[in-house]
C-alpha cells in the first residue's frame, strides 16, 4: 500500500479566564488579529456571530487553516482554537498570547497542543 505524504497539522487550544471579559466584537477581533500577526499567519476571511443575550464566536479562515475564538462573558471565559499547517509551536502560541493578554487581568490560563 502506498503512503500519502501530508503536512503536519498543529492543533493548539487555550482557555482563558479574565477578571472582566468584554462582549464586543472589536475585543476578540483585536486578539485574533494580534495572534495571526504574532504567529505570521495569513487571514483570508472572517466570520462572526453574536449570541443572545451575550457571547460571540469569531472564526478566521487562514491560508494555513483556521483560528476560532469563542466567548462566554457571563463566565469571563474565552476559548481560542488554532489549527495550522505552519510550524507554530505551543511555546510560540503561549508567548504571543502572553504578550496580547498582558494588559488584562488573567485569572486562569490553560493551553495544550497536539500534532496530527
Amino acid at each position: 500500500m502506498e503512503t500519502l505524504s501530508t503536512p503536519t497539522i498543529n492543533h493548539i487550544s487555550a482557555v482563558v479566564k479574565l477578571h472582566k471579559l468584554s462582549d464586543s466584537l472589536g475585543f476578540i477581533e483585536k486578539i485574533a488579529e494580534e495572534i495571526a500577526q504574532g504567529l505570521n499567519l495569513n487571514i483570508v476571511k472572517k466570520v462572526s456571530n453574536k449570541f443572545e443575550p451575550i457571547g460571540r464566536t469569531l472564526v478566521y479562515i487562514l491560508s494555513e487553516s483556521h483560528l476560532a475564538i469563542h466567548t462566554w462573558p457571563e463566565f469571563n471565559l474565552m476559548h481560542i482554537d488554532l489549527v495550522s499547517c505552519s510550524n507554530t509551536t505551543l511555546t510560540d502560541f503561549d508567548r504571543v498570547l502572553a504578550g496580547i493578554l498582558r494588559e488584562f487581568q488573567v485569572v486562569e490560563y490553560k493551553s495544550k497542543s497536539h500534532n496530527i
